[in-house]
């Protein structure tokens, strides 16, 4: 009876052989996300029974790393793992229930993101009023500091912008760990596209500024050394009017005498 029993277990070990190290392969092969190669040796393992296994298993089918993400399957594993034991198995049976409490928010960055919380608008940068020219220093000086305002504002607004690289940064890690792989990589797509949109109107908005400066300065500073130039005519005019009355004053003087 013992002797049928040893050979039957031995059938058994053969049937289905796990090395020692089978495990070790799979996490590297994971590790390189070359979950093709990782999901079978997974699978062996997981149906001999190793409790890591069933997790890892688990978080592939719940992820879809590799494979369709599966919620069910998934949690099939993680209970087997966290009936075997494994400390991360009942925590994980916690993700689904989660994830559909906040469905909305994963939907709103996978569907309907559009970079309204970067755009420019929302830094309150007032568009300076830029006449077509100036001509005294003080309402040059005051449209120059209303462009500079503006451009330091815009400045602010880009830096906000590279602060949310790269895409899906923004996403909080709560709702993020909620999240396939699939869903991580569609809203990662979608937000890359919102912030390009985002930065092109910017940018649009800070060239027409700086085209309006460009010609108010090229106007101004005709007008100014026009005026110096009409400034500078009628000051000799009026040296030369001087110096002619002077001298008919005193071709008439000398007429007296």
């Amino acid at each position: 009876m013992k002797a049928a029993y040893v050979m039957g277990m031995a059938l058994a070990l053969a049937g289905g052989m796990v090395r020692a190290d089978d495990l070790a392969d799979a996490e590297k092969l994971a590790g390189a996300k070359n979950y093709a190669a990782a999901l079978p040796i997974y699978t062996k393992l997981a149906n001999a029974g190793n409790a890591k296994a069933q997790y890892q298993l688990g978080e592939i089918y719940w992820y879809g790393a590799g494979v369709p993400a599966d919620s069910a399957k998934a949690d099939e594993w993680f209970h087997k793992a966290d009936q075997a034991g494994y400390p991360e198995a009942k925590a994980a049976l916690a993700l689904t229930p989660k994830r559909q409490a906040r469905q909305a928010e994963i939907d709103f960055y996978v569907q309907r993101y559009e970079g309204a919380d970067v755009a420019l608008s929302n830094f309150g940068c007032a568009k300076p009023e830029i006449p077509a020219t100036s001509q005294t220093a003080q309402q040059i000086k005051s449209v120059s500091d209303r462009v500079d305002g503006w451009m330091s504002c815009y400045d602010g607004f880009l830096k906000n912008l590279a602060n949310q690289l790269p895409a899906g940064k923004a996403i909080p890690d709560e709702l993020a760990n909620l999240m396939t792989d699939a869903e991580m990589q569609q809203a990662t797509l979608r937000m890359d596209k919102a912030y390009a949109a985002v930065n092109a109107s910017g940018k649009q908005q800070a060239d027409q500024i700086l085209a309006a400066r460009e010609a108010w300065r090229v106007k101004t500073d005709d007008d100014v050394k026009t005026s110096a130039a009409r400034a500078k005519q009628m000051i000799a005019d009026q040296e030369r009017i001087g110096a002619n009355l002077s001298m008919q004053a005193t071709a008439k003087e000398v007429g007296r005498k």
